[in-house]
């Protein structure tokens, strides 16, 4: 299903002792960009979390917000005896090299991390990060959704204009036939006239005369074009993304609308044919938001 590249999603889970939040916004881009802010205690986990969004986002400017926050629960902890023994032996040729005859105190040792350990500490670690995973899913999740809401409206409306297009294409269609007739009479009464009664190979001034109003002939370039809208609503209805294959096909779009404007042969084609552009590029600016 066609989706917009805009969107925004807010997850929360809670694991163990550790809640988390994350929020992502994602707006407009060529490519896949993303940028993630998580806790210091998770940055580790930088590389996991961008691939989560590689695996559900195609095409888009991203921005992840990742917190997280403990419980006031303190966890089991054990004092660290061979940390303990290490700094105390430390400090004591401190003491020795520095000639200082005060004894070591507790405030001393407690200057020093690592001197408790708790085997709560690793399960701690992965707790938040489940934590944090679970939120960033629910998160893209409810990206995904408001980017399929907005894709919807944004497929309705580019079918409406579709159909301005098909309409466009009718009127130019049936000038084209009824003024063929009379181009080509225009096209006889010119030649007369600049020939001004010398001879010419009739046959030769036929077949002239066919080839200049074959270059007026806009039938090819309306047949192609009608070929180009159904493609469109084909595309609008794939279930991959589509948006870059739309941008290409607009491009076709506009060189044959190009065409027909330089065969236009008079002022309503020519009205015509500048509503058409008008119209592709309002279909243009559109399709710039599909993933």
């Amino acid at each position: 299903m066609i989706q917009s590249m805009t969107g925004f999603g807010k997850g929360e889970a809670s694991v163990g002792r550790y809640s988390a939040t994350a929020e992502i916004r994602s707006v407009n881009s060529r490519y896949l960009e993303i940028n993630v802010k998580l806790p210091p205690s998770m940055s580790a986990r930088e590389i996991d979390i961008r691939e989560l969004l590689r695996q559900r986002i195609g095409r888009g400017k991203v921005s992840m917000l990742v917190y997280s926050s403990g419980t006031q629960e303190a966890p089991d902890l054990t004092v660290d005896e061979d940390s303990v023994l290490r700094i105390n032996s430390l400090l004591n040729s401190v003491k020795k090299v520095a000639k200082i005859s005060a004894p070591i105190k507790l405030e001393h040792l407690l200057m020093f991390k690592d001197l408790f350990k708790g085997a709560a500490n690793e399960v701690a670690q992965d707790d938040e990060w489940e934590a944090a995973k679970s939120a960033v899913v629910s998160a893209l999740e409810q990206l995904h959704s408001s980017r399929m809401a907005e894709g919807e409206a944004l497929k309705k409306d580019l079918n409406l204009r579709i159909d301005n297009l098909g309409s466009a294409l009718d009127k130019i269609e049936l000038l084209s036939r009824s003024r063929t007739e009379e181009e080509e009479s225009r096209l006889r009464q010119k030649v007369s006239e600049v020939l001004n009664g010398k001879e010419i190979d009739p046959a030769r001034l036929e077949l002239e005369i066919v080839l200049l109003a074959d270059k007026l002939d806009i039938t090819e370039e309306v047949v192609r074009f009608r070929t180009h809208n159904q493609f469109f609503r084909e595309l609008l209805e794939a279930t991959e993304s589509s948006g870059r294959r739309l941008n290409f096909l607009l491009q076709e779009m506009n060189r044959e609308a190009n065409t027909m404007g330089s065969k236009a042969f008079d002022a309503d084609m020519s009205h015509l044919v500048v509503e058409i552009k008008e119209e592709l590029e309002k279909i243009r600016e559109q399709v710039q938001n599909l993933e």
